[in-house]
């Protein structure tokens, strides 16, 4: 997380970072609560699939499935893996961004590319 929004390339949060940090994760916890549609602290696979596509995340099936695998216990969601899912995606989108030049939705990766890529998240 803290990677995700160090502007400097410090390594560490500065106070205006981290305010940035902390209205991202508020973010992410009202979004969290508000498709939590039981009330349960967890949200299941057709409840994340709804709030990844309100963040704009226009994905598979069987991707938001293995994202459910990943991320869940028994299939249900908690808030701090929510949060660890939400990052991930957030720097893989961007890291994938980056390089889709086109905005196609289509990138090639040279492999050393995409471990570099997939190593900074």
């Amino acid at each position: 997380m803290i990677s995700m929004l160090d502007r400097d390339m410090s390594g560490t949060l500065g106070f205006n970072e981290f305010k940035e940090l902390w209205t991202v994760v508020n973010g992410w916890k009202q979004h969290f609560v508000s498709f939590d549609s039981d009330g349960s602290g967890t949200v299941d696979r057709q409840e994340l699939e709804k709030a990844l596509m309100a963040m704009g995340f226009r994905l598979s099936p069987q991707a938001v499935t293995a994202i459910t695998k990943r991320y869940s216990t028994q299939g249900k969601i908690a808030f701090d893996d929510y949060i660890a899912c939400c990052v991930k995606l957030r720097a893989l989108t961007e890291c994938f961004r980056r390089r889709d030049a086109t905005q196609q939705g289509f990138v090639n990766f040279h492999y050393d590319d995409f471990i570099q890529c997939v190593m900074s998240i």
